[in-house]
């Protein structure tokens, strides 16, 4: 059966897959569709811990997933009763940096859940966000080599979070982002997403 889901690998230093970023696909077409967010969020979700699939680790190889979740997605007051294990909360960098986006990822927190922060740009309304953090994610098609660098230097020392470098497309940039410290790659230049059937996951 056909699944919304695409998965794209996640990998350490050593090149060994451990974890999964999962995507919202729709129809035929592997990219993403012209979707809110909210909308992608929740077919996700849907599709992840269904009657279906009967585990997520199906579809991650026991492995933990990353899910994109919206503003709205976080705020509103939503039951969120995902397998903590399965799970990494990853906030959309399009986010209000408000109050209420503070405290629901507070919250998630105390319940266990881990959060990564996507494609994080240092900004004074996103700094203190800092604190909550398990992963950051580096977008290096979005920031200079020497921009990112800066930040690890700045940062990386006065958080517990690791460091994600996310669309990784050259062998290069997988280098400079070793050479930086970064802990995790993700990118087509490790791996393209993939679309996801249930009847083909073990």
């Amino acid at each position: 059966m056909r699944s919304n889901i695409a998965r794209q690998a996640i990998y350490n230093s050593e090149q060994t897959v451990v974890a999964y970023e999962l995507l919202f696909r729709e129809g035929c077409h592997d990219a993403f569709p012209c979707v809110e967010s909210e909308i992608a969020t929740a077919s996700v979700l849907n599709d992840l811990f269904s009657e279906a699939n009967k585990s997520a680790k199906q579809v991650s190889d026991g492995l933990p997933c990353f899910v994109n979740f919206c503003y709205e997605s976080l705020t509103q007051g939503k039951t969120f009763n995902y397998p903590v294990e399965d799970l990494v909360v990853e906030v959309l960098e399009d986010c209000i940096t408000d109050a209420s986006l503070y405290t629901a990822l507070e919250h998630l927190k105390t319940r266990g859940y881990q959060i990564a922060f996507d494609d994080f740009i240092p900004s004074s309304d996103w700094l203190p966000f800092l604190r909550l953090a398990d992963y950051v994610k580096i977008d290096f098609r979005a920031q200079t080599l020497n921009q990112i660098s800066q930040f690890v230097c700045k940062y990386r020392k006065r958080f517990d979070f690791k460091l994600l470098a996310e669309k990784i497309e050259t062998d290069d940039e997988y280098h400079a982002a070793l050479e930086m410290g970064f802990d995790l790659f993700q990118g087509y230049q490790l791996s393209k997403p993939e679309r996801i059937f249930f009847s083909n996951v073990a």
